[in-house]
């Protein structure tokens, strides 16, 4: 299998939502996955968010929206579409570096 080439100028985060009925992280004595993909202090907010969706499980759709308040509506939206009562899913995004980044 050949690794995907990836643009230098954009950020990648996968997000994991927990549509399940237990948090995985709980065996582990936590509440969310802690650590960033980023790990760039003006992105930790957000990113301790999108962790919140692999926590405790998404019940409805609006328990997603309101995990997700300050984000783009398009994004929450394409989570809410990705979203799968009783399974776990995963999917990548992708959103651009500032010019300071590049």
């Amino acid at each position: 299998m050949t690794a995907a080439v990836r643009n230098p100028n954009l950020y990648y985060l996968t997000v994991t939502i927990n549509g399940g009925t237990k948090n995985p992280w709980h065996r582990l004595g936590l509440k969310q996955n802690p650590f960033p993909q980023l790990g760039r202090a003006e992105f930790n907010r957000g990113e301790r968010q999108l962790n919140s969706l692999d926590g405790d499980p998404i019940k409805s759709e609006q328990d997603l929206r309101d995990r997700l308040v300050g984000f783009d509506p398009h994004f929450i939206n394409g989570c809410v579409r990705r979203w799968k009562p009783g399974k776990r899913v995963r999917f990548l995004v992708t959103f651009p570096k500032p010019e300071s980044d590049r």
